[in-house]
């Protein structure tokens, strides 16, 4: 029996603004979730198991009372193993997950995993151009791990699918990214409803700006080598200055007929994610559904 159970999972997507949802989630009074954020450390993942249960519950801080107890891990949504792990740590769990365009998606994440050197650092439309050649739905797998997640992260229908096989509609919330963007008030407090805090609670992290990449090549090529965490710190926090500094930045420019060749490769998923939408309450789903007309 674990010490405690655990009653929500922020399921990802990555760069979808979870970082952001974390935060405002850790300062409720009532909500418990790990001290740090650790995307490989969600439970009944490979460090999970690895490391065992005493690891994963002891990061969570000491709490009194009766807490809400979550975690927040993008890697939840990509692993399709998790939701039958599950049960003999929660109790009705409840589920959120933040979609994004998936191609903004995936261009956010071509630079992530550029600053991280898991990718060549090569130009915006350079990299993406070997997924052009793909059919529709990106039926063939990459074997780069990092350059195929770029793709099958923003397969979000597929991936809710997957816990909705084991879990009720009414346990799965979806948020937008772009609602996050334009009314964060509105979005915590349908968060912390469908969790079941209280939801007057106004977080001190609620208007702090989900991460942003500043695609400074001086910047990128200093983070790539950098070894040490002090200096990946550096790199970090210099991006997010950058990125304050150009508040109005939408990053480098994707030609439009690539853009336009990316969304028509995304759009079988596009369609899926739409359909599965329709599957949830209405309260636990974005108020604008129609995702073709909206991420065209």
């Amino acid at each position: 029996m674990p010490p405690f159970y655990l009653h929500f999972f922020v399921i990802g997507a990555q760069k979808c603004a979870t970082s952001w949802l974390y935060y405002c989630l850790r300062d409720h009074p009532r909500i418990r979730v790990p001290q740090h954020k650790i995307e490989y450390g969600y439970l009944g993942g490979k460090t999970f198991h690895e490391k065992g249960e005493a690891w994963y519950f002891n990061r969570f801080p000491q709490s009194s009372g009766e807490p809400v107890n979550g975690e927040v891990a993008v890697d939840y949504m990509l692993d399709p193993t998790v939701p039958e792990q599950l049960p003999p740590y929660t109790r009705d769990p409840k589920f959120i997950a933040l979609l994004r365009h998936p191609v903004e998606r995936m261009i956010s994440a071509y630079y992530w995993s550029v600053r991280r050197s898991q990718l060549p650092n090569r130009p915006l439309a350079e990299g993406l151009a070997p997924f052009l050649q793909q059919a529709p739905g990106f039926p063939e797998r990459c074997a780069n791990r990092y350059f195929d997640e770029l793709v099958r992260r923003g397969f979000y229908g597929e991936h809710l699918e997957t816990y909705l096989r084991f879990f009720e509609p009414s346990r799965v919330m979806v948020v937008l990214y772009d609602e996050v963007r334009q009314a964060p008030h509105e979005v915590i407090r349908r968060v912390y409803r469908h969790i079941g805090v209280d939801d007057d609670f106004m977080p001190p992290s609620l208007h702090t700006k989900p991460k942003k990449n500043t695609y400074n090549k001086a910047i990128v090529a200093f983070e790539r080598l950098s070894k040490g965490r002090e200096l990946r710190r550096i790199a970090d926090l210099a991006h997010r200055v950058l990125a304050r500094l150009q508040a109005k930045q939408k990053g480098p420019p994707l030609p439009p007929d690539v853009h336009a060749r990316l969304v028509e490769l995304f759009r079988p998923h596009i369609s899926h994610t739409q359909k599965v939408l329709r599957s949830l309450p209405p309260a636990n789903r974005p108020a604008d559904i129609d995702l073709i007309k909206l991420w065209n």
